[in-house]
């Protein structure tokens, strides 16, 4: 069941900062630059790019979300 809950998290926070129109996902490229002990990611790692990763994220969290539920309720 925990598991199942990650999923379901993973997947509804990736598709709300890989789909928000109010760019949520400038707010976390900035929390990123602001916490990374490096420094600011490369200049080449835009918004975009970060979008991109968390759309990949939500599809992980939904496949696993459907396979963990399938186990589950099944």
């Amino acid at each position: 069941m925990f598991q199942f809950v990650w999923a379901v998290a993973l997947f509804v926070l990736g598709s709300l900062i890989a789909l928000d129109y109010r760019n949520l996902a400038l707010r976390v490229y900035d929390i990123i630059a602001t916490v990374s002990p490096g420094g600011p990611p490369s200049p080449r790692f835009t918004p975009d790019h970060l979008r991109l990763v968390w759309a990949c994220l939500a599809m992980a969290g939904a496949v696993m979300a459907v396979v963990k539920g399938w186990a589950l309720f099944n």
